[in-house]
């Protein structure tokens, strides 16, 4: 997976992180064709653990290796980024956004977002 290349290639030189925001299509809100054929099937969890348990699941079944945290319940990070459904950001070093990629899963550009990466890599 290209997140995890990504992710191995600058470790050494930036912080990774994926925050598991609110679930994007539970069976008890907008459900997709795509997740129903690929039995991606959650309800809207209702508690920190529930929300821990989707995220870890997302974790294995997508096979990702960086770092993954969790919304609060109350959505903060996803309403101060406006990351639902997906998004990709940087954050360079003194704490601003230094990229915002667009709204996935149309543009969801990973491979921008690396370029962003090397850019930003190259004035540190």
């Amino acid at each position: 997976m290209r997140l995890n290349e990504i992710y191995r290639q600058y470790r050494d030189q930036a912080n990774f992180l994926c925050v598991y925001i609110q679930e994007a299509h539970p069976e008890d809100g907008w459900q997709t064709f795509t997740n129903i054929n690929d039995d991606v099937r959650f309800m809207t969890p209702q508690t920190m653990d529930e929300r821990a348990e989707l995220a870890e699941m997302c974790v294995l079944r997508l096979n990702l290796e960086m770092p993954m945290a969790l919304d609060h319940m109350s959505d903060d990070v996803d309403e101060a980024y406006r990351a639902a459904p997906e998004r990709l950001y940087l954050v360079d070093g003194n704490g601003r956004i230094a990229y915002r990629g667009g709204l996935g899963p149309w543009d969801f550009d990973v491979e921008e977002w690396a370029g962003e990466i090397e850019k930003l890599l190259a004035t540190v």
